[in-house]
C-alpha cells in the first residue's frame, strides 16, 4: 500500500471515530444563525435539535421545522446541509453559552 493511501485511510479513521465519540458532546452548545436558511435563534440540542442519527438532525422552531445532514462540527461552528435543496447552513456557538465559560 503506497504512502498516500494509507494517509487517506488514516484520516478517514480520524474522521469517523471523531464523529461518533466525540461530535455529540459538541453539538450540545447553544447555537446561533450565521448564514443559510434560518430557522431560529438561539436553538439548542435540549430544545429544538433533534438528533435523527450521526448523520441527519431536524431543526424546529416558531411553527418552522427542517431536516438538515450535518456536515461537521468543529472549532465552534456547525455546519449543515439542508435536506431537500441541499443547501449550507452555518449555526456558531451562542456567546452566551456553556462553552464560553
Amino acid at each position: 500500500m503506497n504512502k498516500l493511501s494509507r494517509l487517506i485511510l488514516i484520516l478517514f479513521l480520524i474522521i469517523a471515530a471523531d464523529r461518533f465519540l466525540f461530535m455529540p458532546n459538541r453539538m450540545s452548545a447553544v447555537w446561533e444563525f450565521e448564514t443559510g436558511k434560518y430557522i431560529g435563534d438561539p436553538i439548542s440540542k435540549d430544545q429544538n435539535i433533534k438528533v435523527l442519527n450521526n448523520f441527519e438532525i431536524e431543526i424546529s422552531k416558531n411553527d418552522k421545522s427542517a431536516s438538515f445532514y450535518v456536515i461537521g462540527c468543529y472549532f465552534g461552528a456547525m455546519f449543515l446541509l439542508e435536506k431537500d435543496t441541499l443547501k449550507y447552513t452555518k449555526y456558531v456557538v451562542f456567546e452566551g453559552s456553556e462553552m464560553w465559560k
